[in-house]
């Protein structure tokens, strides 16, 4: 940020065309008078600067033909010198860094500038930008339809025209005649920081009535869609009759429905226990099978051991037989014979082998019966599996047969509850026709007011805003030496500066004039002081018209007391006085009408004087 200045400041205005030679004029920090005849151009300046900052198209007089440019230097807070140019044909401004004679595409920190505040980059962001204001929105109406604030709406602070010196309407408007909510939520917003973005915008009683016009046609457009599904041919006593006794057919075959799928679930659980039946009759028969060919396995081998023993006992029999005869090769007789044999041995093996064999003799007869009466088991179980073979087909039979009854009757169920819904949609749709019919007759009754208001809102100043600007504007006056300014506060009702009791619009043009001027030289002193963003600079158009000769204010009356007992106070010293006071943060340029070569006040250091009784209509050209 640039140290060297704490506001913007106009250093000089100036207007250059093709072979002319530059005319200017030269602003300094503080207080600059511009002062000449009447119709010698000094307005013409105040209309220039405004120009430049976005206003509307200068006539530029006859001594201005062959001039195209304006030329604006300005000293900026945080950029720091800059020029802008714009042609008198209108169109956007052209920004460079530095103070140059022209300006144009090659120069320093070049850029295009929109003369609107809609449009960016624009003049109005920048300038508002360098005097550390913040993006608002301000209210239009108390329906808080919101604009933005702009360079535009806040040039009636900084810049003020003679007629709006003198006017009679409130301090706070621009061009119109009433005030605004844009004036009031523009003077809070100045003095508080506070816009009106957090207002909730309402619609008008227009677009109300509107919307209620759309909400009866959307209703009506509703109800004939459900009118053209009615049956007309019907009344809602018959359609209700018809829809009892839709309900209780429904009813009916529902529990139809419910007994034969009781019917099915129970045959459906004998078919089950028959396969169940079934399954373990089959198991039996398998496990009884397996069995009898290992009963059979064991009568083989009990047939193999008795063949063994048998042998075995034949055997030890002929062994003794044998013992007891002569050797067959040498006839030796059994006493004389080498070989022994152990004869008791071979007896108690044959009797071991006879106990064996009866052993396995009954044994196998157990076996043999055994085997017998498992056979005649599974025969047994055989004729079962067929017996349950034949019940399971008849009760799957049945079952089959159920499910047919069922889902006749299920399809019965499902046509008949089809009815219903027909008669019930039927029943909503009338219902809903009479909401719709019922909801257009409330709505169409309905009232909206014309002026609607957002709640909540509160467009004027506190009792405390006012009082403080109040105190601000009382401190001007009394350095001004203003007569008499004791009570001093800016009214709500009237929107405007009311000193000791009086309204400023019941004052003559003089005073009207100061207290305008006053009014805004104290927002600026206040927003100073209360670290509020400001511009810094005025541009003031005769606003002591008190001091004017006779013949400057023809149409104006003649002075009233008050503007002679100011002329008596010496009120014109005091004013340049404090105002040069002001310069550390603010610059005032102050247009007055004199013939006189000498000057309104003698000069203060610092202080700029643009006189020429002699400039003609326009304050450029001498």
């Amino acid at each position: 940020m640039n140290g060297t200045i704490s506001h913007i400041r106009i250093d000089r205005v100036a207007m250059t065309g093709p072979q002319k030679k530059t005319v200017d004029v030269p602003f300094v920090d503080g207080v600059n008078i511009v002062w000449g005849a009447s119709n010698a151009g000094k307005s013409f300046i105040r209309k220039s600067i405004d120009y430049i900052f976005g206003g509307e198209k200068v006539d530029v007089p006859a001594e201005g033909i062959g001039y195209d440019n304006f030329i604006v230097w300005l000293s900026t807070p945080m950029t720091g010198p800059i020029t802008l140019r714009r042609s008198v044909h209108g169109g956007d401004i052209y920004m460079a860094l530095g103070h140059a004679e022209f300006v144009n595409s090659n120069s320093r920190g070049y850029d295009e500038l929109k003369a609107s505040h809609v449009q960016s980059p624009n003049v109005s962001k920048f300038v508002l930008q360098q005097s550390g204001f913040r993006e608002a929105r301000l209210l239009k109406n108390e329906r808080a339809e919101k604009s933005p604030f702009s360079l535009r709406v806040l040039i009636r602070y900084l810049i003020v025209d003679e007629t709006r010196m003198i006017d009679e309407k409130s301090i706070l408007l621009h061009h119109n005649t009433t005030v605004t909510a844009e004036d009031k939520t523009l003077i809070k917003f100045l003095l508080t920081g506070v816009d009106g973005s957090s207002v909730e915008q309402v619609r008008s009683g227009d677009q109300l009535k509107a919307a209620r016009d759309a909400k009866v046609e959307l209703l009506s457009q509703l109800a004939d869609k459900v009118r053209k599904k009615i049956n007309p041919g019907r009344s809602d006593i018959e359609l209700e009759r018809m829809l009892a006794i839709a309900e209780q057919e429904r009813d009916d075959f529902q529990r139809i429905v419910i007994d034969r799928q009781d019917a099915i679930d129970l045959l459906a659980a004998q078919v089950r226990a028959e396969t169940s039946a079934l399954s373990d009759e089959e198991t039996a028969i398998a496990d009884l099978s397996t069995m009898i060919v290992r009963f059979e396995e064991l009568a083989s081998i009990f047939a193999s051991d008795l063949d063994r023993l048998s042998g075995l006992e034949e055997g030890g029999f002929l062994l003794q037989k044998f013992a007891k005869l002569k050797c067959p090769i040498c006839g030796a007789a059994p006493e004389h014979q080498h070989v022994h044999h152990d004869l008791g041995d071979i007896e108690l093996q044959r009797i071991a082998a006879e106990a064996e064999i009866a052993k396995i003799r009954r044994e196998e007869t157990e076996l043999t019966n055994t085997v017998a009466e498992a056979k005649n088991e599974r025969t047994r179980r055989e004729i079962d599996v067929e017996r349950i073979l034949g019940a399971q087909a008849e009760k799957q039979r049945a079952l089959d047969q159920a499910m047919g009854l069922e889902t006749s009757a299920r399809a019965t169920f499902a046509k008949s509850t089809e009815r219903v819904r027909e008669l019930e949609k039927e029943m909503d749709d009338r219902r809903l026709l009479a909401s719709y019919e019922t909801e257009i007759e409330e709505v169409s009754r309905q009232r909206v007011a014309s002026r609607q208001r957002a709640a909540g809102l509160s467009l004027d100043l506190t009792a405390s805003e006012a009082n403080e600007l109040s105190k601000v504007i009382k401190r001007v006056l009394k350095a001004w030496n203003y007569p008499g300014g004791e009570a001093v506060h800016f009214s709500v009702k009237e929107q405007d500066i009311v000193v000791d009791g009086n309204n400023r619009r019941n004052n003559g043009a003089g005073i009207r004039a100061i207290l305008h001027a006053a009014f805004k030289v104290a927002l600026l002193v206040y927003c100073r002081e209360a670290g509020r963003p400001h511009p810094g600079f005025i541009v003031l158009d005769s606003p002591l018209l008190a001091y004017r000769p006779a013949d400057e204010t023809k149409g104006l009356g003649d002075l009233t007391e008050e503007e002679l007992e100011v002329q008596r106070a010496n009120l014109a010293v005091h004013f340049y006085e404090h105002l040069h006071g002001l310069q550390s943060f603010a610059q005032i340029i102050v247009i007055e009408n004199h013939k006189s070569d000498q000057a309104v006040v003698a000069p203060y250091p610092n202080t700029q004087f643009t006189r020429n009784p002699n400039l003609g209509r326009a304050g450029f050209f001498g």
